[in-house]
Order: structure tokens, then C-alpha cells, then sequence
């Protein structure tokens, strides 16, 4: 994937992905979020693995992945089609 096409997808679904920092901890950013996503569906590594990669907890990575798929699903739903 180019940094064009990687940056489409970051404003398409970045406001409904967007999560702001705590007193307590950094918010994991939108590029995060869809990056540990993209590895997950392009490899389909385990969750440990991607936490290892990614210095990201596997309890927020098994949020992460469907929330993001639901907004790429949402976003791209023109340029995906399902067949049951």
C-alpha cells in the first residue's frame, strides 16, 4: 500500500477512530490503529505477535481491530462488495 493511499484511508475513517490522551496515558493515534489493523488482515498474526510488534496490549488490539474494520467497511463500503 502507497503513503497516498494509506493517507486516504486515514482521513476517511480518522474522526471515528480518533482517541485523545489522558492524564494517565498517550492515546494510541489513528495511524497506529489503522496500521496494526492492515498487519492483522495481511498476515493474520495473533494478537500476541502484533503486541510485541506494535508495543500495544492485546486487550486494546482485540478492540482496535473490529472497531477499525467496521469504520473501513463503512468508508469503503462503495468499493467493497459482499457476496453470501
Amino acid at each position: 500500500m502507497g503513503k497516498s493511499d494509506f493517507d486516504y484511508l486515514v482521513s476517511a475513517i480518522g474522526p471515528k477512530i480518533k482517541r485523545n490522551d489522558t492524564q494517565l496515558r498517550r492515546a494510541i493515534t489513528v495511524e497506529e490503529r489503522l496500521m496494526i489493523t492492515l498487519r492483522y488482515l495481511a498476515t493474520r498474526d495473533e494478537y500476541s505477535k502484533l503486541q510485541f510488534l506494535f508495543r500495544v496490549s492485546k486487550q486494546s488490539i482485540s478492540q482496535i481491530v473490529p472497531e477499525v474494520c467496521r469504520c473501513l467497511n463503512e468508508a469503503l463500503q462503495d468499493y467493497i462488495k459482499v457476496h453470501f
